[in-house]
């Protein structure tokens, strides 16, 4: 639910965390299914949060409280109409005004089979699973689990905020059934009404409705009433060419209980928007017990364009219905909103950023695979607008990415490599840490060059608006207009300019501003300022202290009287501590200049004094470089200017800082008072600077991002040195001489961005004509919380043992144990009326075998048929020849087809226990059945199919069941699972029936059971019932030569091993490929290292031959004393789609090869069989498989019963490798 909520945000363009104290509601439809009911499941340390954990009132509030929204939350709970009264509830406070945006949607989960457990015994549920909403064969709903979400806002506030509007909900009601016919009963006059509430909330007419998702779930006693209330309401009155069309998604993924409701309102956004009406499932048929002609309602049996005419637009209601009487119906109706053609681009965006990020880092390369993945699909998409759509309608998330390419081909190249986990030349990373904060850096003089930010300035308009004002305010104070020098050719006499101090620091100072400004506009926001030397009036500028005519005059003012100092004088860089350069200082003729770090030092002042103590610190061993300058800045040359300038200052308005300021002249964070005096800013011109104590400041109070306002990254450079250890420092120059501007300003950006800064990515779109597009929705990380089953209560360990039992059934008039002495008449089938009677009459299909001898049994059930009233059509096949196309088209001419036929199909192919002449090694009667079953599902018929077999199962002690015949019962089993409808039962004969025993087959055949053996004219039923305790068990030990079939694969190397290490002396372990098993060699060395001799022989144990040759071979000295028949082929197909081909490959080891090793071997200590569950109780998709287990159980029955040792073992799951 809280994926589904943050998805649907998402999809709707809006990022989750905007929401965050916002009047947003949360509405939500759950029934509560059981989850951490049982105390004991609640692991440790997790104690305290079992209820909310699970109480569906937190369900709601949990959403609010993770995404921080203060609006009403509420959790609904009305059973299967919960989320779309949910939706109704959210609906009526947004019209109230209670909330501006509301989440509104349903979520059910089934942690427990209760809810199965329960309406299988009321006989609700699809025998298949599959809901046929309004459908002839109707028998029941089918469960699901589901989540659905929906952001509902006021129509006007969602056009202002220029959100996709999927549809309109016109109108909605909730009422209740009452004092009706049931509690859980549905109530048609009660569905009328309020559906006709909700049209008159939508102000419209019946007849304006296309069409309605109906609550539908398939029940025989739900859907007829819900057709007629619909026909009501809906039908009567309307066009005949213009039907209500009428359908239910339960057909599609099955009854979502609480979520249903939102599940439809969802079917019917998405079908307008795609203008079809997709058709309602299993449902080709209409019902028979629904008068379709009382009204114009039509059901959507296929897929049924949807147009809109003008005035006219898509409109449908959706209903749902809780078991306990609560009914809603909403209205919507297509959006009226069509998507906004975006204002025309009034600039190019020379590099698009993409923004991408994750909770986690592999959320982050999940992400960038998701991204890919999507826009491989479309390779047309514009890379704007994925970028301003990433941008703007995604959270912001701790691991973060940026990247950053000039073309489309560029950005997929940093998608790739970023869902790959490589670097690449575009791509930022990083991680969010919350205690960083950062520092603008503005540069002083020095890097000033012609044509600096000139990129900037035909990139960003912002960018060029702000150094448009800044350049007009200082050239009043300018001979020429500083954009012409700015901008000039290299060389012309307007670049030299720019070498001297006047517009040096005018240019600077308007760069610097203006870069100040276009980071800020785009939500970059500093938390220090620094400067160097005229640096530091752009930081004052920026913090508010002069506004931006009193800056440019003083910025102007100090070039100017700067440059008008004589020339003279040097300044020389020393790779020398400040301390070091102290002692070497000698009267007033020379200074430091500036402390540029802690091994960084400028001397200025008279030539020849600064030019000895460059020559005393290179005597010393420290590097030295005379600086390319005018004037010896911050020395004694200076002192001429400081009056005039203290003049300029005076005559200046000064305000207190909005934003801290960092010193150059102490070193310290500078107060309000300091920074409104013009003395300081005398002081300023004069003294040192003090940057390496400045950054040391900045970082004291949590700076570890330095951003770089400046034509160069010397002051990075400069504060990268002074920090020492920079492994969680940031330096991030936003230009650099020599490469592209916009690049190295996108790149600093998305630096401190992928860090954590916060920027308004929108503003960098803004003008570029970039609209939202879809995206792929978050790459959640899945970790599983579900709770484990608790420890069973204790029980005695036979408690849980159980075995097969054959149980009779109860006597008397009409039951399937025996026809009794009664008269009573049946009303329906045994299933619904519980007499389990033949009704009177009706007619059956008798297939029967062309073979010799089972003619007599046919006439014996055709007999017994007929004692009860029924009409027979006896269809008689060659088992052999009797394959699935030839089997359709001869049911076919008896009459069997989709729309009518006989009422059941008695099957007595399974009595031909032949071999089959193309699959020797299974009978021919087996497959016949398998082809017989294929061909009725083919036909589509509505006729149910039973199975006869003779002795096929072991009902009372000592009888000896057939093998073929349980290879029928083991493929009936599976049958009963895939094709329920189509499927009738098994009933077994003794060997020697007599009439009495066919007339309880007869009657059988429509009673609840569909497992029945007859013995004595008594019916009996198969039972899973508590085993007694186990006798004490014999020990037994391996001796002389154990032969393992299979015994090279997974199953067979596990039980050599157990053998080797319970002390058999000689294994010979078979399988088809021998010695070039896989593994073989590693087997035999442990088997060896065990102890045990082995000798590997390929024999395929199907063959009679092959095994007698086998048996031959074995030494007499070390005779065969037991046999652990392994061997087997899986098998995965669904009956429908087994072939007789595959059906054989699958028995031929299992049984022909047990039959032949049963046949071959003389007295043994052993004789195991290596069987599955799947022949108990069947497995879907294992028909053969099934078959050929039963088929050894049913062996190993016959060995007990002749006295010889055997053992079938029903193995379940194995895990890992077998």
């Amino acid at each position: 639910l809280l994926e589904a909520s943050w998805e649907a945000l998402e999809r709707s363009g809006i990022d989750p965390h905007s929401l965050r104290g916002s009047r947003t509601g949360v509405y939500v439809g759950a029934a509560h299914q059981g989850y951490a009911a049982d105390a004991g499941q609640v692991p440790e340390g997790s104690e305290g949060f079992r209820l909310t954990g699970s109480a569906d009132a937190v369900l709601s509030g949990r959403i609010s409280y993770l995404f921080g929204l203060e609006g009403p939350a509420l959790t609904v709970e009305t059973a299967c109409s919960s989320s779309l009264v949910a939706v109704h509830l959210a609906v009526q406070a947004l019209r109230r005004g209670e909330c501006g945006l509301a989440l509104a949607g349903g979520v059910a989960v089934m942690s427990d089979p209760a809810a199965f457990v329960e309406f299988s015994r009321q006989r609700g549920l699809a025998a298949d699973g599959r809901c046929r909403a309004f459908g002839a064969g109707a028998d029941g709903t089918g469960w699901a689990e589901g989540v659905g979400v929906l952001v509902l806002q006021r129509l006007c506030d969602a056009v202002r905020d220029g959100r996709w509007v999927l549809g309109v909900i016109r109108g909605s009601a909730v009422n209740q059934d009452g004092a009706s016919n049931g509690l859980t009963a549905p109530s048609g006059p009660a569905q009328q009404r309020v559906i006709r509430q909700a049209l008159t909330d939508a102000r419209l007419g019946a007849d304006q409705i296309d069409a309605v998702e109906a609550h539908g779930t398939g029940t025989r006693l739900g859907d007829p009433i819900e057709a007629q209330a619909l026909i009501a309401a809906y039908g009567a009155g309307r066009a005949p060419g213009r039907p209500l069309w009428l359908g239910s998604l339960k057909s599609n993924i099955g009854h979502a209980q609480a979520a249903a409701g939102v599940g439809g309102l969802i079917k019917m956004l998405l079908a307008m928007r795609a203008g079809t009406l997709p058709p309602t499932l299993h449902a080709d048929v209409p019902t028979p017990l629904v008068d379709w002609s009382a009204g114009v309602v039509r059901l959507l049996t296929g897929a049924v364009p949807w147009p809109a005419a003008p005035g006219a637009p898509r409109r449908a209601g959706i209903s749902a219905f809780g078991v306990s009487g609560t009914n809603a119906h909403v209205i919507v109706e297509q959006s009226p909103v069509t998507p906004a053609n975006p204002e025309p681009p009034t600039r190019i965006l020379p590099l698009v950023p993409w923004v991408l990020s994750g909770r986690t880092d592999a959320a982050l390369r999940a992400q960038a695979g998701r991204l890919r993945a999507h826009l491989a699909a479309r390779r047309d998409a514009d890379p704007l607008d994925v970028g301003f759509s990433l941008a703007t309608t995604r959270a912001a998330l701790e691991h973060r990415a940026v990247l950053v390419a000039a073309d489309y081909d560029g950005l997929l190249r940093a998608v790739d490599a970023l869902a790959d986990g490589e670097p690449a030349a575009g791509v930022v990373r990083g991680t969010v840490r919350r205690d960083r904060a950062t520092a603008f850096l503005f540069a002083g003089q020095g890097g000033q060059h012609v044509g600096m930010a000139r990129e900037l300035y035909e990139a960003f308009p912002a960018f060029a608006d702000a150094l448009d004002q800044l350049a007009v305010r200082l050239d009043r104070h300018l001979d020429r207009p500083l954009l012409r020098v700015l901008f000039s050719e290299p060389g012309s006499d307007d670049a030299r300019l720019l070498d001297g101090t006047r517009y040096a620091q005018a240019a600077l100072f308007a760069v610097e501003v203006a870069l100040f400004r276009l980071v800020h506009g785009w939500g970059l926001r500093p938390d220090v300022l620094l400067g160097h030397s005229v640096g530091e009036l752009a930081a004052a500028h920026v913090a508010g202290v002069l506004d931006a005519d009193d800056a440019c005059a003083l910025v102007a003012a100090r070039g100017r009287l700067m440059g008008e100092l004589t020339p003279g004088g040097a300044m020389v860089a020393v790779r020398a501590s400040e301390e070091e350069i102290a002692r070497l200082l000698d009267g007033d003729r020379v200074a430091v200049g500036a402390v540029n770090g802690p091994r960084s030092v400028v001397v200025s002042g008279d030539e020849e004094a600064v030019l000895a103590v460059a020559a005393r610190c290179a005597a010393l061993g420290h590097r030295t470089r005379r600086l390319n300058v005018s004037h010896a800045f911050h020395s004694p040359h200076m002192d001429p200017m400081l009056e005039p300038f203290r003049r300029v200052a005076r005559g200046l308005t000064y305000h207190a800082p909005t934003i801290p300021v960092v010193s150059n002249v102490t070193g310290r964070l500078a107060t309000a008072e300091e920074l409104c005096d013009p003395g300081y800013w005398v002081r300023h011109v004069r003294q040192p600077v003090r940057f390496r104590d400045g950054v040391r400041a900045a970082r004291d109070r949590g700076v570890t991002a330095f951003v770089g306002l400046g034509p160069d990254g010397v002051l990075c450079a400069l504060a990268e040195e002074c920090l020492g250890s920079t492994e969680d420092v940031l330096l991030l120059p936003v230009l650099r001489p020599g490469r592209p501007e916009p690049a190295t300003l996108l790149a600093a950006l998305a630096g401190a961005y992928a860090s954590g800064a916060n920027l308004d990515w929108s503003r960098v779109f803004a003008g570029t004509g970039a609209r939202r597009v879809e995206l792929p929705t978050y790459a959640f990380q899945h970790r599983r919380y579900w709770l484990a089953p608790g420890p069973p209560s204790a029980r005695p360990a036979d408690a849980w043992r159980y075995r097969i039992a054959w149980r009779p059934l109860p006597t008397g008039p009409g039951t399937a144990a025996g026809p009794g002495t009664g008269s009573r008449t049946a009303t329906g089938t045994g299933a619904e009326s519980g007499t389990g009677a033949l009704p009177a009459g009706g007619s059956w299909l008798l297939v029967v075998s062309a073979h010799g001898g089972v003619p007599s049994l046919a006439d014996a059930a055709e007999r017994a048929l007929r004692r009860g009233g029924v009409t027979v059509t006896r269809l008689t096949v060659d088992a052999a020849d009797a394959g699935r196309a030839t089997l359709a088209t001869r049911l076919a001419g008896a009459g069997v087809d989709g729309d009518g036929g006989p009422d059941g199909v008695l099957s007595l192919l399974g009595l031909d226990e032949r071999a089959h002449p193309r699959s020797g090694q299974v009978p021919g009667g087996v497959l016949a059945t398998l082809s017989l079953a294929q061909a009725l599902t083919d036909l589509r018929t509505p006729a149910r199919l039973w199975c006869v077999t003779r002795g096929a199962v072991a009902v009372t002690p000592g009888e000896s069941p057939s093998v073929a015949g349980a290879q029928v019962w083991g493929l009936g089993r599976v049958a009963a699972l895939e094709l329920p409808r189509p499927w009738g039962g098994l009933v077994d004969l003794p060997p020697g029936p007599d009439d009495r025993d066919w007339d309880v087959l007869r009657h059988a055949l429509h009673g609840p059971e569909d497992q029945v053996a007859v013995r004595a004219a008594v019916g009996y039923a198969r039972r899973l019932v508590p085993a007694p305790a186990p006798r004490a068990e014999r020990t037994w030990r391996p001796r002389g030569t154990v032969l393992v079939t299979g015994g090279t694969g997974a199953l067979g190397a596990h039980t050599a091993r157990w053998l080797a290490r319970n002390g058999a002396a000689h294994l010979v372990l078979t399988s088809r490929r021998g010695g070039q098993a896989p593994g073989l060699a590693a087997l035999r060395a442990e088997l060896v290292a065990l102890g045990a001799e082995v000798t590997v022989a390929a024999c395929d144990v199907a063959d009679r031959a092959a095994v007698a040759g086998l048996l031959a071979g074995i030494p007499a000295d070390a005779p065969l004393t037991a046999v652990f028949h392994a061997a087997g082929v899986p098998q995965v197909s669904a009956l429908r789609e087994t072939s007789p081909e595959l059906f054989a490959q699958v028995c031929a080891g299992k049984v022909a090869g047990a039959v032949n090793l049963h046949e071959l071997t003389g007295e043994l200590d052993a004789f195991v069989t290596f069987a599955s569950a799947a022949g108990v109780w069947g497995s879907g998709g294992q028909c053969a498989y099934a078959a050929a287990n039963a088929a050894l159980d049913a062996l190993a029955e016959r060995r007990r019963a002749a006295g010889l040792p055997a053992t079938s073992v029903a193995w379940g799951v194995w895990g890992g490798p077998g």
